[in-house]
C-alpha cells in the first residue's frame, strides 16, 4: 500500500475513534476541568518522559555497540529525532527516520541500525505485557484488552525468535530468503539481498548475555517510569485512583496506538485514555479532558526538542518521507 494510502487510513481510523471519545462529553464539564486543573503536576509528568527518552538512548547504546561504539549525545538526538517524527508523520515513519539518522550521522548501516530498533521494540512488547500481569493481580481488564495482550505476545514471541535464528544462524536463513525473492528482477534481488544482509549485523547483540540482561532490565524500567508518570496527570485534576491505575492506563493506551493512526496517535490515544479511565469510574468528559493534558505533555517537549536536534544535524524529514513513498 502506497503511503499516502496508509495515510488517509490512518486519518480514518484516527477520526472514528476521536469521534467515539468525543461522543457524548459534556463539553461544559470538560472545559471546567481544564480550567481548574493544577498544571503544576505536568512539570514532574515532563521531567520523568524526557529521563525514559534518556534511558531509551543508553538501553540503544547496548544494542549499537556491537556494531560501533557511540557516545550518548549521537544516540540521544537520533532517539529524539526519531519519536518527534512518529508525531508528525504517518505511519510511523519515526522508526525509518530514527535509523537514517544515526546511519547517517555514525556512519553505519541504516539496516543494522534498524535491526537495532526492531530488537528495542521486541523487549518493549515483552515489558508492557510483564507489567499487564502484574496489575491483572489488582484488577480486571477488558476482554479486548487481553486478547490484544495474548495477540501481542504471540507476535513477539514469533519475531524475537526469528530474530535469534537469524543471527544465529545466518547463512541458511540468508539462503531461504533468496530462493523466496527470486520472483524480483535482477536489480531489486541484489539490493534486497544486501539490505537484509546489512541487517543481521544489527543482530549481534543476542551474542553477549551481559547486555541482554540489561537491556531486558533497561526496558521493564523504562516503561515503569513512563507508567508512574502517568500519575501525576491525575493529581492535576485532582483524582486519586490506586496507584497501578497508571500502569492500567500505560497498557491501554500502549495498546491503542498500535492502531493505524494519523501522526501523533490523535483519536486512539484518546479513546484509549477514556477507556482506561473508565475502569475506575471516571466520568468520560473528566476523562477526555484529562486525554487532552496528557497528549499535550508528552506531544510537546518530544516534538520541540526532535525538531531541535534535527535542525542541528542538519537532517531533512522531508527527504526520508520521500524515500518512504518511493518503496
Amino acid at each position: 500500500m502506497e503511503l499516502k494510502k496508509r495515510f488517509f487510513l490512518g486519518l480514518v481510523i484516527s477520526l472514528i475513534f476521536l469521534y467515539l471519545a468525543i461522543h457524548k462529553v459534556d463539553f461544559a464539564q470538560l472545559w471546567g476541568a481544564l480550567r481548574d486543573a493544577d498544571y503544576f503536576w505536568v512539570f514532574p509528568n515532563m521531567a520523568l518522559m524526557m529521563f525514559s527518552y534518556w534511558l531509551r538512548a543508553y538501553r540503544w547504546k547496548f544494542l549499537v555497540n556491537p556494531i560501533k561504539k557511540l557516545s550518548m549525545h549521537r544516540l540521544f538526538s537520533a532517539t529524539m529525532i526519531g519519536f518527534m517524527a512518529n508525531n508528525v508523520l504517518p505511519v510511523r515513519l519515526g522508526e525509518v527516520v530514527r535509523a537514517y539518522s544515526l546511519g547517517s550521522k555514525a556512519e553505519i548501516s541504516r539496516s543494522a541500525s534498524f535491526a537495532t530498533i526492531v530488537v528495542e521494540r521486541v523487549f518493549d512488547g515483552f515489558s508492557l505485557l510483564l507489567i499487564l500481569w502484574i496489575t491483572l493481580l489488582f484488577s480486571s481488564f477488558p476482554d479486548i484488552v487481553k486478547k490484544a495482550g495474548n495477540l501481542t505476545l504471540i507476535l513477539n514471541i514469533v519475531l524475537l525468535l526469528f530474530l535469534i535464528f537469524l543471527e544465529i544462524k545466518t547463512k541458511p536463513t540468508l539462503k531461504f530468503f533468496e530462493k523466496i525473492l527470486r520472483f524480483l528482477p535482477p536489480k531489486l534481488f541484489h539490493k534486497a539481498n544486501e539490505v537484509l544482509f546489512k541487517f543481521t549485523t544489527g543482530l549481534k547483540v543476542f551474542r553477549n548475555l551481559p547486555s541482554m540482561i540489561w537491556i531486558i532490565f533497561l526496558s521493564f524500567l523504562i516503561w515503569v517510569i513512563v507508567g508512574t508518570s502517568n500519575y501525576f496527570i491525575f493529581l492535576a485534576f485532582g483524582l486519586t485512583p490506586p496507584f497501578h491505575a497508571s500502569f492500567i492506563l500505560l497498557v491501554i493506551v500502549a495498546l491503542g496506538v498500535m492502531l493505524p493512526s494519523s501522526p501523533g496517535f490523535v483519536g486512539t490515544f484518546q479513546f484509549a485514555c477514556i477507556l482506561a479511565l473508565g475502569i475506575f469510574g471516571i466520568e468520560k468528559s473528566i476523562a477526555f479532558s484529562f486525554s487532552v493534558v496528557l497528549w499535550i505533555s508528552q506531544y510537546l517537549p518530544v516534538t520541540a526538542l526532535g525538531f531541535y536536534y534535527l535542525k542541528k544535524e542538519h537532517l531533512s524529514l522531508k527527504g526520508v518521507r520521500e524515500k518512504e513513498d518511493k518503496q
